[in-house]
């Protein structure tokens, strides 16, 4: 399932999902050999979505792959290929002919092929997982990579006029909603084309006019509307509104909810009550399914997320899928989206280079319309850990964060810095995020204290003393099932023993807004018998979750429970 709503009723389409060839290209030969025109015969059956990385002999794999799947027409149509997201550099060939190329990995681009005739087709994807310097992440990531086409890829059929675009904004003043509704039309056909285009919410249609397309043209729709007494969305009480575009030929559903975000004394208001952040950082992750995360564990995940007494989540560490944000906004749980720029190795050269900073632009811009219209989503990351003590971050940073406010003002932009004593980013976010391991990394948990004194005085001589900060990530390793008398490391009571104590120092900090600890379920580490990075990741996890991989409770998850259960969502402004 793509979501939990269907997104089209008149719109005929198709999931891809299933076995498809596959077969690896270590020596890269693929492209000279024309592989996209004469497909290799000893090619393997992979299941889509997948990471090939959880088949056997591949685990360590990095590189090329490829994919082939046919698909059958019955009747010459436009046909719409949506690859939902697909691991680092990916080629898209239609019997032999190259549709395009992209490069990312957790945001979905399409091809529109029209007219395509009947028959049987045959559909070649090439891919590559290799990470280098100018990658996003870098070849050094603090996650094992994975390599594949990781979420479904969709087959529509589309009518020689259809729906391009759907996109909702809204200005909130109370419960009364400004609204401005904005539908793409776009035209296949060799004549000029005339429809009724109908918006409707709940089945109720609250407008209608007639649209006429000239061959090949597109048009842009925009209708402003005020709403009285909406039903606003909020932390615990969501309230969702669908919103459908229809014509004569095709239909777009999106789902809304009306919030207004602000700051103010430290604090993240959602309509103009104040949120105290009681968070964890998700990996879409899992052991036997990797970056591949099916709909069923994404709802249990959401089960335990809740019994913790969570309200927000933080996507670590980059964009995650609609359904999971789905499920977000249907229980009112906070999301930070945020793109896979993880820079605790990146080095400052790389952050220069024109090729990555181009490639994180259009991450974000990706990202931004990927999830643009879930309530869910109040923050807008543009990088974590990155070395933020230069003036190249700076230049960089201000490129990131100008694009994320010219698509949208209605959220928050931030980021997550390793260096808050010495960061010189302050200025530029409406909220901070601080990544600190006092306990684990760095000396004892009691080092919080000095290190959020002198933070604080820092800020304020940066000008953003007034900024929220949140503590987006600390905690330290449990072994699942390693206890005993008293904490020592990587037991379960050590970790319990530092969450706790750092989780009562953050919360009598009347400037810390809210908490994400570090992290929710162990993950698989990246490491290599070769390389010296990762070398403490016991088990080859990343082993700070609260739950083991297979999401089976620590005794930290006890201790956060109670903890998190006893704080109330709502904060004391004048604390």
């Amino acid at each position: 399932m793509l979501r939990t709503f269907r997104e089209h009723h008149i719109r005929k389409t198709a999931l891809l999902d299933g076995p498809w060839d596959f077969v690896t290209d270590p020596g890269n030969e693929g492209l000279h050999g024309k592989w996209f025109d004469r497909f290799p015969h000893d090619s393997k059956s992979l299941y889509i979505p997948s990471c090939w990385n959880n088949e056997l002999s591949l685990f360590h794999y990095e590189g090329v792959a490829w994919y082939r799947k046919k698909i059958r027409l019955e009747d010459a149509q436009h046909v719409r290929l949506i690859f939902h997201a697909v691991l680092g550099h990916c080629d898209v060939y239609l019997n032999g002919r190259h549709l395009g190329y992209h490069y990312g990995g957790y945001t979905p681009f399409d091809f529109v092929v029209p007219s395509l005739s009947e028959g049987e087709h045959e559909l070649i994807v090439r891919t590559d997982s290799t990470l280098d310097r100018l990658t996003i992440p870098t070849e050094h990531v603090d996650w094992f990579h994975y390599g594949g086409i990781i979420r479904s890829v969709e087959l529509q059929l589309l009518p020689d006029l259809y729906i391009e675009q759907l996109k909702i904004d809204y200005l909130l003043e109370g419960a009364d909603a400004d609204i401005c509704i904005q539908v793409r039309l776009h035209s296949l056909s060799q004549q000029a084309v005339t429809t009724t285009l109908k918006l409707s919410e709940g089945g109720h249609v609250f407008h209608s006019e007639h649209v006429k397309l000239e061959a090949g043209q597109s048009v842009d729709c925009e209708v402003k509307l005020h709403w009285s007494d909406v039903r606003l969305w909020n932390v615990g009480k969501p309230e969702l509104y669908k919103i459908e575009a229809r014509t004569d030929f095709d239909d777009k559903i999106d789902r809304i909810g009306f919030r207004r975000i602000e700051t103010k004394n430290h604090r993240i208001l959602i309509n103009g009550t104040a949120i105290y952040l009681k968070g964890v950082n998700r990996h879409e992750e899992h052991p036997e399914w990797g970056f591949a995360f099916p709909p069923k564990l994404m709802q249990k995940d959401l089960d335990i997320i809740r019994e913790l007494g969570c309200n927000t989540v933080r996507g670590s560490h980059y964009p995650q899928s609609p359904y999971w944000l789905d499920l977000l906004d249907e229980h009112g749980i906070i999301f930070w989206s945020e793109i896979p720029m993880w820079g605790a190795f990146l080095p400052n050269e790389t952050v220069c280079e024109p090729l990555f900073q181009d490639r994180a632009l259009t991450m974000i811009s990706e990202m931004v319309s990927m999830h643009y219209h879930h309530p869910s989503v109040v923050f807008w990351s543009v990088h974590n850990e990155i070395d933020s003590r230069t003036q190249d971050a700076y230049e960089m940073t201000e490129r990131l964060v100008s694009l994320v406010k010219q698509m949208d003002t209605s959220r928050l932009v931030t980021y997550a810095t390793m260096h808050p004593l010495e960061d010189v980013l302050l200025p530029l976010f409406d909220v901070i995020g601080i990544n600190k391991y006092y306990g684990w990394y760095e000396g004892d948990i009691s080092g919080f204290r000095q290190m959020l004194q002198q933070f604080h005085e820092r800020a304020e001589m940066l000008g953003a003393g007034d900024r929220p900060v949140l503590m987006t990530e600390f905690g330290g390793a449990g072994i699942f099932g390693d206890v005993g008398w008293e904490p020592r490391l990587f037991s379960e009571d050590y970790q319990a023993q530092i969450v706790t104590e750092a989780l009562d120092i953050f919360r009598s900090d009347a400037k810390i807004g809210g908490t994400y600890i570090w992290q929710f379920a162990d993950i698989r580490g990246d490491l290599k018998s070769d390389g010296k990075h990762f070398r403490d990741r016991a088990r080859s996890f990343n082993n700070k979750g609260l739950l083991n991989e297979y999401r089976k409770p620590k005794q930290a998850f006890r201790e956060v429970r109670r903890i998190y259960q006893s704080w109330n969502d709502f904060a004391d402004l004048h604390k």
